[in-house]
Parts: structure tokens; sequence; C-alpha cells
């Protein structure tokens, strides 16, 4: 009795899978309860689970035809006309988006204001006038902005830096 059990045990075992190490349930890499999602294309509402006032909080876009919400939200919706009147109060501009809008004349106008009054039209005011983002302003006018700040006679340099420079030409000629 035993011994015919046991036969149909060992017969049965060949129909299942051997599986020589089980799965952990628990370890993150290689569970197989670690359903991955699909992305789905198109846009997607994943409204929260506790929605206060659902016809506020799911967008008209999002609601079937035959919904009765689709009234209500209607009654909050602005027409094109309104939004089309309302003014840009601040325009989006990603930072360091290229601005295609300087032209030569710009620039030559911009290099003129600098050289003829260079306190009044600081690199400041010049970024306010032609509406230009101050690193880029500093750009164009990289060749009229002084090359170094070293000062060019040996008087104004003080003596610590001197020795410092002294010292250095010695260990470069391995003098001490």
């Amino acid at each position: 009795m035993i011994r015919s059990s046991i036969r149909k045990v060992h017969h049965a075992s060949k129909e299942i899978p051997y599986q020589a190490v089980p799965r952990g349930k628990y370890n993150p890499k290689r569970s197989a309860f670690n359903f991955k999602p699909k992305p789905i294309d198109g846009l997607v509402h994943n409204p929260p689970a506790a929605i206060i006032n659902p016809s506020m909080q799911t967008p008209y876009i999002f609601l079937p035809p035959n919904d009765p919400r689709r009234e209500l939200a209607k009654q909050y919706r602005l027409s094109e006309d309104v939004v089309a009147d309302m003014p840009v109060i601040r325009a989006f501009k990603a930072p360091h988006e290229r601005e295609y809008t300087v032209t030569k004349e710009v620039v030559d106008q911009i290099k003129q204001l600098r050289n003829e009054d260079p306190e009044r039209w600081n690199l400041k005011e010049l970024s306010k006038k032609f509406d230009i983002e101050l690193s880029k302003l500093v750009y164009f006018l990289r060749s009229d902005l002084p090359k170094s700040n070293k000062p060019e006679d040996k008087a104004s340099v003080p003596m610590y830096v001197l020795d410092r420079e002294k010292r250095r030409q010695m260990w470069m000629k391995n003098i001490y």
C-alpha cells in the first residue's frame, strides 16, 4: 500500500517542475512577487485613495462622456476667449535656454553704450534694457572686458607676493 502511493508521488513529481531553491518572497531583486509595472501610453489619471470632493479633483478630460460630473466641471472651466485675453504674468524661461533674438546690431549697440558711459551702462542696466541674462551679456562683452585683474606695475604688488614668486623661481632652478 505504501509502496504504491510512493510510486504515484514519484511519477507525479516528474510532472511538477523542479525548483531547486524556492524564490524568496521578500528578496527585492529576485522575488516573483515584485511585479514590474508596465507603462501605459498616453495620459493616466491616478487620483488618491480618499478624494474629498471627486467632482473637483477629477480633471474634465478624464471624465467619461456620460458622467454627470461633466456638467459640474463645465461650470468651473474658463472659455478660451477669456484665457486668450488674460495677460501673461511671467513668461517661463528655462535656465540656459538659447536666445536667438540677439542680432549683431543689438550687440553693437550694447558695446557702443558700454564704451560711451561704463558707469551708467553697467552690466545690470544693459541686461534690463535689452532683456538679456547677465551671463549671456558677459559673453557678448567678453572681448571688451579686461583680461586679468593683475596689476601692471610692481609698486602696487604686495611684498609677500613678490617673495612667493622669487621662492618659486628658486625652487624651479633647484636653488634654496
